[in-house]
């Protein structure tokens, strides 16, 4: 029912059945957006949801312009499953991105090879950093606003005093752009570099007491789906939970406002 749900906690709350989360904040990114859901007690906080309009087909789209620079021509629609496939093998996020721009410029250490489906041989380098840079620097491929680190700061900070400490204490990443060896430290390092500017005021000594996690299941590409399976497990014997194939043909789309969802 793609499309059909206006309701974004429904699909974040999918993610919590499958991690057990009740308390927290879900960082969201697949191939197309990325939001960021509080939940408290097991329920999302639409009104705190935010969304960045960069994600997995983005950065791909980035990378193909990357390898550009470098020579290597691709195709935006012929081989965009190619170049999706090398950023899933070779792109990782800087921790300091100022010293992955030395190393990229004075050596060849981050420099690996891919294999083509035609047999050809390619060099990737600093692109395998830079394409997924954008996520944390939006103005790379011409978006506007902030990037995942600060919107995920400013959705905490925007939610009441009392649940901010729980929310930086339990931050869960989900879907395959999120998948980026590099990302978790990379956005807590931010996310420190935030609270101490913003929150302390510089005050280096009192960054020690400010408590963060970051959790990254393995198998989080795929957290939502997981979570719809748990959830149908238990709703099995529960008839108001699901429809059947004759009220679908009889009311359509319409039928799953028996579920308390809005249909646009």
């Amino acid at each position: 029912f793609a499309g059909l749900i206006s309701d974004l906690a429904f699909c974040l709350q999918l993610h919590d059945f499958s991690t057990g989360l009740l308390t927290g904040v879900v960082v969201d990114s697949g191939d197309g957006v990325t939001h960021i859901c509080p939940v408290y007690e097991g329920f999302s906080l639409p009104h705190l949801t935010r969304r960045l309009d960069i994600a997995g087909r983005d950065i791909t789209r980035y990378l193909i312009k990357l390898l550009l620079l470098r020579g290597y021509a691709f195709n935006h629609s012929a081989d965009f499953e190619t170049v999706r496939m090398i950023k899933e093998k070779l792109c990782y996020v800087g921790y300091n991105i100022e010293q992955e721009q030395k190393l990229a410029l004075e050596t060849t250490v981050l420099v690996e090879s891919y294999t083509l489906p035609d047999g050809r041989i390619i060099k990737v380098g600093g692109e395998r950093f830079e394409a997924p840079e954008a996520l944390f620097q939006p103005h790379l491929i011409n978006v506007e606003g902030v990037g995942v680190a600060e919107l995920l700061f400013n959705t905490i900070q925007a939610a009441d005093i009392d649940t901010r400490s729980e929310f930086y204490k339990h931050i869960v990443l989900s879907g395959g752009s999120t998948m980026y060896p590099g990302l978790p430290s990379r956005l807590e390092r931010e996310l420190k570099q935030l609270y101490l500017e913003r929150v302390l005021k510089g005050d280096v000594e009192k960054l020690s007491k400010f408590k963060i996690r970051i959790e990254d299941p393995p198998r989080r590409k795929h957290m939502v789906f997981l979570g719809g399976a748990v959830l149908a497990d238990i709703m099995k014997d529960k008839d108001n939970f699901w429809m059947t194939r004759q009220e679908y043909q009889e009311k359509g789309v319409r039928v799953l406002e028996k579920l308390g969802v809005t249909v646009r």
